[in-house]
């Protein structure tokens, strides 16, 4: 066969070569990415940067301020850390008049509504009260990882245009870090 013409594979061989490799795939099967069980959760690193002092536990206050941070990525049109009342307007189109929220909310009356304000009308809740009261299993006042892990992490979603826009009380749950 030294020298002869090399033969052309025939049908039958290209036909059985790729069965062969369809077998090899055969057994593979495509893995959905794995749906978080509570998708309102934040994982635990996360959990450690909202302790802004590092004590190993969250204060109402603490997660307020985070709360308040992840809306307001959708209000804050000018990135200044505040919310105006043009902005406030703009992320209520629905809202057909002004009833007065945001004169509530601005408790310094400068025009905007800052990061502190935010957090005393959060902290001021009902539902985020009874939420943070909930999920607080050792009743120390503050969350640690594993009650937060092992509680209702959507009960703590409350916004600026959650509830009434009340001020919370002198020595409430949003005293405090």
């Amino acid at each position: 066969m030294i020298g002869s013409p090399a033969r052309p594979p025939s049908p039958v061989c290209s036909f059985a070569a790729g069965l062969a490799a369809l077998s090899l795939f055969a057994g593979c099967r495509t893995i959905q990415p794995e749906t978080p069980a509570n998708p309102a959760a934040i994982n635990q690193p996360t959990f450690a940067l909202i302790d802004a002092n590092a004590d190993g536990k969250v204060s109402p206050a603490e997660m307020a301020a985070y709360k308040h941070e992840e809306g307001l990525a959708e209000v804050d049109l000018d990135n200044d850390k505040r919310v105006s009342l043009v902005e406030w307007k703009a992320a209520r189109p629905s809202a057909t008049s002004d009833d007065g929220t945001f004169a509530r909310l601005d408790l310094n009356k400068d025009g905007f509504i800052s990061e502190e304000e935010a957090v005393t009308h959060i902290t001021g809740q009902a539902a985020y009260q009874a939420a943070f009261k909930k999920m607080d299993a050792n009743g120390d006042g503050h969350l640690h990882w594993e009650e937060y892990a092992a509680g209702d992490a959507a009960s703590l979603n409350v916004t600026l245009t959650s509830g009434g826009a009340t001020a919370a009380p002198t020595g409430s749950a949003g005293s405090g870090a």
